[in-house]
């Protein structure tokens, strides 16, 4: 059995750049942050929530409240569904297909980790036609660094004696 791992942005959905965008935004119409580095390997916790905590507390001196990371969150989910309200989210070219074939498929299991909020990767994926709540997931949501999300699926996959192959665009 193979367990197949895809992270979301620019590996299933065609959003890379106005995730981006929508962040960086945020950040500005929350809490009047401007020149964010959008270098996200300069990070050393590139998730959503890792990379916002870093950015909040170099700027304000202290860990964010849980009532900031929500307020900022509610914002940038805000500015996604406009954004695809405007121009649908496309799936990268033949994903939406090849997760339905290995998802019917009997040799593979399909999984989702993204270093982006669950939240926001489910309306990634609704508006490319693809659907998050199918398949196993990790996100932002479950740490602030990414490797754990590898770590835990690949824990997991160990112990049902699983291949694990990871699917994404950028190397972390």
């Amino acid at each position: 059995m193979h367990l197949v791992m895809f992270d979301i942005d620019g590996t299933l959905t065609e959003t890379m750049k106005v995730d981006e965008e929508c962040f960086v935004r945020s950040f500005k119409d929350v809490f009047g942050f401007a020149d964010i580095d959008t270098d996200w390997s300069h990070y050393p916790r590139t998730t959503d929530s890792g990379i916002f905590h870093d950015v909040f507390t170099s700027r304000i001196g202290r860990t964010p409240t849980a009532q900031k990371v929500s307020r900022f969150r509610r914002h940038f989910i805000q500015l996604l569904a406009a954004a695809s309200s405007q121009s649908p989210f496309a799936p990268v070219a033949g994903a939406d297909r090849l997760l339905s074939r290995l998802a019917q498929g009997g040799s593979h299991r399909v999984s989702l980790a993204t270093g982006g909020w669950r939240d926001s990767a489910r309306l990634k994926m609704a508006t490319a036609g693809m659907c998050f709540d199918d398949h196993p997931a990790a996100s932002a949501d479950d740490a602030l660094d990414r490797g754990v999300h590898y770590e835990t699926f690949q824990t997991e996959s160990s112990r049902t004696l699983w291949r694990v192959v990871c699917l994404h665009r950028v190397c972390w």
